[in-house]
């Protein structure tokens, strides 16, 4: 069974400059999924533990307000049909944010004692998720969009002083450079252009490792839901995914279909059968 959601989003392209990084490679760029080195480095650096903690959750009437966003409750009812109650289930959130606001997977930790693997390249989000004490793997890094590790860009976006909007949704904007978020023709997204405007940029180097090489590390080899709102990657992404090994019984998908007119349904109509062309 395959669940695909749709949401909004844009991309903007500029100049940029990274600060040259001093710091010492923890992994060789180019390794392949199941190289040793890629697992090694997987489970000794990049991989946290589930928090033994207890939740550290905003309970902010604002900040609750809009933490669930709106694809929120498609997704969740879609979820609790599939899978009625099943408990112990495994996800992988790949777009984690701070593993609160606009999360897909909280809840089936909290209701259904699920746990699974949380992913967010961007270190100033990934220090509010680590705040949070989520029971789940956590990794501050990228899913690759081939077979091999990478090291990329990441924008990272945060509200600019003197404009108002939510935060979580600037920071949620970021976004690997080079990598652009698309539409289905002939709409055309302006929603997520005022986010880029608001938002000042800091270029970020990111490690990004193949999904497989999570899985090896973590000897995982069925993803109950994976969730993927990675800007723009997604679709690169799963066509990584080595079927014949790995079985996802659940797909979540953030794309752009839309822009919030009045076409709106007949897009998100469009939108699974946009997907299944992977």
């Amino acid at each position: 069974m395959t669940l695909t959601t749709l949401t909004v989003g844009s991309i903007m392209m500029r100049n940029y400059n990274v600060e040259e990084s001093t710091s010492v490679d923890l992994v060789m760029e180019g390794l392949p999924a199941s190289h040793p080195e890629v697992v090694q480095a997987l489970s000794s650096t990049f991989l946290l533990p589930p928090s033994t903690l207890p939740y550290n959750l905003s309970t902010n009437t604002e900040y609750l307000a809009s933490s669930q966003g709106d694809t929120w409750k498609f997704i969740h009812h879609y979820i609790s049909k599939l899978f009625a109650g099943e408990r112990g289930g495994f996800f992988v959130e790949a777009g984690a944010l701070d593993g609160q606001q606009l999360s897909n997977t909280l809840w089936l930790e909290q209701e259904l004692d699920w746990t699974g693997l949380l992913i967010e390249p961007n270190p100033y989000s990934f220090q509010h998720l680590q705040h949070k004490h989520r029971k789940a793997w956590t990794s501050n890094s990228c899913i690759s969009t081939n077979q091999f590790t990478r090291k990329s860009v990441l924008v990272a976006l945060k509200l600019r002083p003197g404009y108002i909007s939510n935060p979580w949704y600037i920071k949620g904007s970021s976004y690997e450079f080079g990598v652009t978020l698309g539409y289905l023709p002939p709409k055309k997204s302006e929603s997520f252009h005022y986010y880029f405007n608001s938002g000042d940029e800091t270029y970020v180097p990111a490690y990004c490792f193949p999904l497989y090489s999570y899985l090896l590390a973590l000897n995982v080899t069925t993803i109950d839901v994976l969730s993927l709102d990675t800007q723009g990657s997604e679709k690169d992404i799963v066509k990584t995914i080595p079927w014949e090994v790995i079985t996802v019984r659940v797909l979540v998908i953030e794309i752009v279909v839309f822009d919030g007119t009045k076409d709106q349904r007949s897009s998100v109509a469009e939108g699974p059968v946009h997907m299944r062309r992977f």
